[in-house]
């Protein structure tokens, strides 16, 4: 039996398609069980909790998997920029939002917000080709976004905190966007294991500085059974396993691929949110995800022939 030409190529991309559904499963979950981490320690500490143990984690891992688990001197300046971003700025922005704002508008906001970002970036500074599907998923989202956060802002009465909450999501949305790209050629030169093993071990140890103050004042022998159960679950898989398999698509078939499996992490984040602490959002909020996520879904739609406005439609590799 003979294979059929580029069924090698499918094989392994079917492998890496499926990761990153079990990764977006995964990163869904992550917010209301984050949620349900800040609900017992300040934010710096649920970050760095997170972090930290998954870091010891990876690194077990890393140097038991590879001959050469040391990254060479050349990428270590790059590794330091995508921990300060991905992994320092994200957290300490993502955790701060979840003591905040519920964990739906977490889950609504980052999933949705981050490709867009990453497509504005490709288009704007690393020479992505500008599509008219791209303009109007861009177009889109933003009536979408218009939609969620002026329903928020006509509920903020008394609810002040979820308002800066958001911001702060959008924030790490940001941050995370900066990374897809960022940490592209890292996890082509030395493997998306080591690049995640080190990224994930250097933010870590900011965020440990960060949070050094409210370690201290924690009341450790008063946490619950819960709160030990739902952190070695966060810190095993939205952390460690999820964090690997991203970073292998963005190895395998590039950061904006990748990143537009993010439209699936919203309907896996809402249901887990509902099914785990109640959570709700209102119609127009639901409304405005719903055009996020269409927003997203055309930036990320593959290019027609004669398409493009302006530029090529194949992304740049940074």
């Amino acid at each position: 039996m003979t294979n059929k030409p580029g069924d090698s190529v499918a094989r392994p991309h079917g492998r890496v398609y499926a990761g990153l559904v079990l990764t977006m499963i995964f990163w869904g979950s992550a917010f209301a069980t984050s949620k349900m981490l800040v609900l017992e320690v300040p934010p710096e500490v649920g970050a760095v909790l997170r972090f930290g143990f998954g870091s010891v984690l990876m690194m077990a891992i890393l140097f038991r998997r590879s001959a050469n688990p040391v990254p060479p001197r050349s990428d270590w300046p790059r590794l330091a920029v995508v921990a300060l971003v991905g992994v320092t700025g994200f957290n300490t922005l993502f955790f701060r939002g979840l003591s905040l704002a519920p964990a739906s508008d977490a889950g609504m906001i980052i999933p949705t917000m981050s490709p867009v970002f990453t497509a504005m970036a490709g288009m704007l500074f690393l020479g992505d080709g500008v599509r008219f599907g791209r303009v109007a998923g861009l177009a889109v989202s933003l009536v979408g976004a218009v939609l969620f956060f002026g329903d928020v802002l006509l509920h903020a009465a008394g609810q002040g905190g979820r308002v800066w909450g958001d911001a702060a999501l959008v924030g790490a949305a940001m941050c995370w966007a900066a990374t897809s790209i960022l940490s592209r050629p890292l996890s082509v030169r030395i493997g998306a294991m080591p690049t995640a093993a080190w990224t994930i071990f250097l933010g870590s140890l900011v965020l440990l500085l960060i949070s050094s103050p409210q370690l201290a004042a924690v009341p450790w022998t008063a946490l619950t059974g819960r709160f030990w159960f739902v952190l070695a679950y966060v810190v095993i898989f939205p952390t460690v396993i999820a964090y690997i398999l991203w970073m292998e698509g963005i190895r395998a078939i590039g950061s904006g691929p990748t990143t537009s499996f993010m439209f699936l992490a919203p309907v896996f984040a809402l249901l887990i949110a509902a099914a785990l602490l109640g959570e709700r959002p209102t119609p127009l909020q639901g409304a405005g995800g719903a055009l996020m996520l269409l927003g997203v879904w055309l930036v990320n739609r593959p290019a027609e022939s004669g398409s493009p406005l302006k530029g090529r439609g194949s992304p740049a590799t940074p």
